[in-house]
């Protein structure tokens, strides 16, 4: 029986062909000339309590490299947002970027099998049990389940656009050409990439084995630990 989030083969093929696609189309992007926000640029955090109690949540569960990942996420999201011209209620945004991976490298889950889902499911959790309305917890679980997803899911609401594309720059350098090297260095200087690359690789090698049929172990398999090397970001 296949668990949730699994992939069926001819979904497989789909996923790889819709990955193939965006590389494609991504690699003039890697080199065209900046724009978006200022060097100066620097994003505020919500300040609430269930925002607060979301990073200690994160600091808790997540490796510091994957924490650093994650809170660039929510930067380059942010950044993104202002580019895109893109609404984000600015607590479920901040909410899902912060716990997007905490599903990343779990065991073996009987009933789930894909990480993205499996961290989706948690942070909804946690996040409504800290107080969150049910409508923000669906927000939040919409976004990180599809944050995996080979191409844009533009059809689930800004939080799950900008989240998505913001991993997806942060892995790999989709998009990194959108933004001037200033507000990357300076990403970059507050959550330094020291270690990601490595964690993230033995991370996706583990989703490989436990969830053989997720969309991470696809992409996996068929072009993204060389999209994880070349990644302009890493020079």
């Amino acid at each position: 029986m296949r668990r949730d989030g699994e992939l069926s083969p001819l979904r497989r093929m789909r996923t790889v062909a819709s990955a193939l696609g965006v590389q494609t189309v991504a690699l003039p992007q890697l080199v065209r000339g900046r724009r978006a926000a200022a060097a100066d640029w620097a994003p505020v955090a919500p300040d609430s309590v269930l925002c607060r109690s979301a990073l200690e949540e994160a600091r808790q569960t997540l490796t510091p490299a994957v924490l650093a990942h994650s809170l660039r996420c929510w930067e380059f999201a942010t950044a993104l947002a202002e580019l895109d011209e893109l609404r984000p209620d600015p607590e479920a945004l901040y909410l899902a970027c912060v716990l997007h991976d905490i599903g990343l490298g779990a065991p073996d889950d009987p009933r789930t099998g894909c990480f993205a889902l499996l961290g989706a499911h948690r942070a909804r959790a946690f996040v409504v049990d800290n107080g969150a309305t049910e409508a923000v917890g669906d927000c939040v679980h919409t976004a990180i389940a599809r944050h995996f997803d080979p191409v844009t899911p533009r059809e689930h609401g800004a939080e799950a656009v900008l989240l998505h594309d913001a991993a997806h720059l942060d892995v790999v350098g989709v998009r990194a050409g959108d933004l001037e090297p200033g507000v990357l260095g300076a990403v970059h200087a507050r959550h330094p990439r020291a270690g990601f690359r490595g964690e993230f690789a033995d991370a996706m090698r583990h989703e490989t084995r436990v969830r053989p049929h997720s969309t991470a172990a696809t992409l996996w398999r068929t072009g993204m630990p060389l999209a994880l090397a070349v990644n302009p970001l890493d020079r």
